[in-house]
């Protein structure tokens, strides 16, 4: 009897009990209803809010200097100087290809503005002395030397400079004498139609942009320390381009990805191969370097420019597309895990690396003779937002393995964010001579996934922009030391045209 009185006492309590907890279901339905509510509204709000405000395609400004024109000679001297099979170590190349600019270029050459010199046996460093000493000067970077090409695999032979289709194919067409020879025809154009500058203009072209040392750069650095220089106003290097006519996006890289070059190095015991038990130092350098080939460095999205550039680009975008790009604090992890599959963007927002070379430092190694000592190279492009110390102590985790030892080879300068924006002057210039050769439907700053040569230079300015003057279309760049490398005709004009412009507009007090 006494139980179920208890039993009857406590009834009310229970039925209260669950009454405030139905209510608490209650609640927290609702809070989490208007919380989804509110994500909505403001992911929506965001949307529209940043595809209004980007929507406006950039304004085609008119230049007062009138457009480069090509010619078949212009045409002519660019396919010319394609047939330079200036790779690394091949000295008599460069030296012929120094002699046919200065024959080519007889404008620039026996002008009182120019002076030319010749630095690490093959690299050129032009003076253009402008008239206004109070102007501080800018300096504009190219490279003379090419990749290697192995002809079997092209429609057209590498160094022909031959045309098919109104595209010129050869090696260097994208990277970079298009630009040398782009910065000499609008050099030579503007002093030939009486230019008279006042802002001082440096030109460096470097003959070993692709070795390490890059004895070029710094020795042009150098000299120009040992004179006493002490500031550009902004400097221009190769690097990102315009993606695609259809699309419109131009994009100027602010910053950029170091590059350090790493040694794995495993040593065992040799012996003959029949004779062994164990894994080999080979085997245990194999699983290392398997464990790296599959690893994938932490994303650093939105900690560099490619937050705004996702943004600028989201009113181009379907409207899936527009909502991600959008709001990229709510959809990182998605963001993240479709930029990883496109090569290029995934250097935008990691550090990325590969595995280049693998060998023994034993040179006679015989018939079933099992090596002691075998290295792997690895290169990796660090992001600026990390640090070498983060990337190494991130593999040594990831291979996790006490007889993989890990030396540095070579590490690059990790590069600062240059100013970008409405008022600064070397991005402004930049930027509207893009608008005024290309009409883009928009420009947006953006991280340029490799060390460029500007870095040898970072002591003279912190405004240094990397753009390439080249529409890529897709498959493009996998052309850049691939095989059928090429440019358009029509390409090859607006690379004049926007060294031109640049040039016009850089001689300004302001922009």
């Amino acid at each position: 009897m006494e139980y179920i009185l208890t039993i009857v006492s406590s009834l009310p309590l229970f039925l209260l009990n669950n009454a405030s907890l139905e209510n608490i279901v209650h609640t927290t339905i609702l809070v989490l209803l208007t919380f989804c509510c509110g994500v909505i509204t403001y992911v929506t709000v965001r949307t529209l809010a940043i595809g209004y405000k980007s929507t406006k395609p950039c304004q085609n400004i008119q230049s007062s200097e009138k457009d480069f024109e090509i010619s078949e000679t212009v045409i002519s001297r660019f396919q010319q100087a394609l047939q330079f099979k200036t790779t690394f170590g091949e000295s008599k190349e460069f030296s012929n290809m120094i002699q046919f600019l200065k024959e080519g270029f007889k404008t620039i050459h026996k002008s009182k503005y120019v002076t030319m010199e010749i630095v690490a046996d093959y690299s050129l460093l032009y003076t253009v002395s402008g008239s206004n000493k109070s102007l501080t000067p800018y300096m504009v970077l190219g490279h003379l030397d090419v990749a290697t090409a192995e002809p079997n695999f092209w429609t057209l032979p590498p160094f022909s400079g031959k045309i098919k289709d109104g595209y010129i194919y050869s090696r260097g067409t994208m990277d970079f004498k298009n630009g040398v020879m782009g910065i000499l025809e609008a050099l030579d154009d503007l002093l030939a139609h009486g230019f008279k500058p006042s802002r001082t203009i440096y030109i460096s072209f470097a003959h070993d942009k692709g070795n390490e040392r890059q004895n070029g750069a710094i020795g042009a650095s150098q000299l120009l320390q040992d004179r006493g220089l002490k500031k550009l106003e902004f400097i221009l290097d190769q690097g990102c381009t315009v993606a695609g006519e259809v699309s419109g996006i131009a994009l100027i890289g602010v910053t950029e990805n170091s590059t350090l070059d790493l040694t794995l190095t495993v040593r065992g015991l040799g012996g003959h191969s029949a004779l062994r038990l164990g894994p080999t130092p080979f085997g245990v350098l194999a699983k290392a370097v398997s464990k790296i080939e599959n690893h994938k460095h932490p994303s650093m999205l939105g900690q560099g420019p490619e937050k705004e550039m996702l943004e600028k680009m989201a009113p181009v975008m379907n409207i899936w597309f527009k909502i991600l790009w959008s709001n990229i604090w709510l959809f990182k992890p998605i963001i993240t895990t479709m930029l990883s599959i496109n090569p290029k963007m995934n250097a935008m927002i990691r550090s990325v690396h590969n595995v280049t070379n693998i060998n023994t430092e034993q040179m006679d190694i015989k018939k079933y003779q099992i090596a002691e000592n075998v290295t792997a190279h690895v290169t990796i492009h660090v992001h600026p937002s990390q640090t070498v110390s983060d990337v190494i102590n991130n593999l040594r985790s990831v291979i996790n393995d006490k007889r993989v030892e890990i030396s540095t080879m070579y590490r690059s300068r990790i590069a600062s964010m240059s100013p970008y924006g409405d008022g600064h002057f070397g991005y402004q210039t930049v930027y509207r001579s893009i608008q005024q050769v290309f009409q883009p439907y928009l420009i947006s700053p953006a991280i340029f996934p490799i060390e460029s040569s500007s870095s040898r230079y970072h002591m003279f300015t912190n405004n240094i922009y990397r753009f390439s003057p080249l529409v890529n279309d897709p498959g493009d760049e996998q052309r850049i030391h691939g095989k059928n490398e090429r440019i358009s005709v029509k390409n090859y004009c607006k690379t004049i045209n926007f060294y031109k412009h640049l040039m016009v507009n850089a001689d300004k007090v302001s922009i």
